[in-house]
């Protein structure tokens, strides 16, 4: 009840999950209004229905839901200067570095009293006089020229490499040649459970697929050519690849000083798509964050940062519905860059 969902026509709804016998009742009434409800079980007896064979397939995989994304950065030197000056003008509550790029970055989002907040915490005379940096942003945002997306191009050095942390409670949809194979089912449901360490004499052909997967991809992430994977393999054939990986454009980024960490709480549709001969579940692949787990702590269990197929590391297209906050760590320890990759 705390986060109703608004629905068409401004109606808000709450979803429950404490169902047991008695939602007989409830299925008696939503029938007598025409809805249709299956069980989980029926959608699995139809969730998978071979495409023709031999042919191109035009493939869309979405995957939905709330899943974090993580952005990285570094505090430059100018606006490193310029902020050790404006805490000097900032009210006590201000005390560190962290505090005074906390209350400036809020000031740039749009929803919230961020600006307000910080009109009320600093002397602006001092801060316009001695801060040309960023006093000549603030007003960009006041004049509606500037956003949070401008404060990582202008205020920070940040990273062109964004990392999702999928969850196994966000929804897949796998469509193929304009028809639905799978729809929109729970990860956890769609990959059910998860053999954990598989070896080549438990599945050869995995053990294939993961040592192509590094020779075509281990360059992106600085892995080396090995006989030792991690490879976990799910209910359905799907792989999930678990390594220390660390992508070529977030190496810059390993600092423990005036790393900055932006994470963006968004319900959004990742859509994958691809053209293939022949679609087989057997050629997904998840790969993962060695330490995703203890870098974003959560109930969930997390599934995977990116998606291949057949060896090809594919980028979706970014569908953002709503966010549900933004949050900014400056010289975090467990959510650094460096911490993600190295631990």
């Amino acid at each position: 009840m705390r986060e109703p969902l608004t629905i068409e026509n401004k109606i808000n709804v709450v979803v429950s999950n404490q169902w047991g016998e008695n939602i007989a009742n409830f299925l008696a009434v939503a029938k007598n209004l025409g809805y249709k409800i299956s069980s989980k079980v029926q959608e699995d007896e139809t969730v998978i229905e071979a495409p023709s064979l031999g042919i191109e397939n035009n493939v869309t995989i979405t995957i939905s839901g709330r899943i974090s994304n993580y952005m990285f950065g570094i505090l430059g030197d100018e606006a490193f200067a310029e902020c050790e000056k404006a805490i000097s003008y900032a009210k006590d509550d201000i005390e560190t570095m962290a505090d005074f790029v906390k209350m400036f970055y809020e000031a740039t989002l749009y929803d919230g009293d961020g600006m307000e907040v910080f009109l009320e915490n600093m002397d602006m005379e001092q801060f316009n006089s001695n801060c040309p940096l960023l006093s000549e942003f603030l007003n960009n945002v006041k004049e509606g020229n500037a956003s949070h997306l401008q404060f990582y191009e202008e205020i920070l050095d940040m990273s062109r490499e964004e990392v999702n942390i999928i969850e196994d409670d966000a929804l897949i949809t796998i469509t193929v040649d304009d028809k639905e194979i799978v729809s929109n089912q729970p990860l956890k449901d769609f990959l059910g459970e998860i053999e954990q360490y598989v070896d080549e004499e438990d599945d050869p052909k995995a053990v294939v697929m993961a040592k192509e997967f590094w020779a075509k991809n281990g360059a992106d992430f600085e892995m080396e050519e090995s006989d030792g994977y991690t490879i976990n393999k799910a209910a359905n054939g799907v792989l999930l690849f678990n390594e220390w990986i660390e992508p070529t454009h977030l190496l810059d980024y390993k600092t423990r000083e005036r790393n900055i960490t932006v994470e963006h709480d968004n319900i959004v549709d990742f859509d994958y798509s691809f053209d293939t001969v022949d679609f087989k579940l057997s050629k997904l692949a998840f790969l993962q964050f060695g330490n995703a787990e203890d870098f974003h702590r959560s109930a969930p269990d997390y599934v995977g940062s990116y998606l291949s197929y057949d060896n090809e590391i594919i980028r979706p297209d970014q569908n953002i519905h709503r966010d549900k906050g933004f949050t900014i760590h400056y010289e975090p320890t467990l959510q650094s860059c460096s911490f993600l990759l190295e631990g």
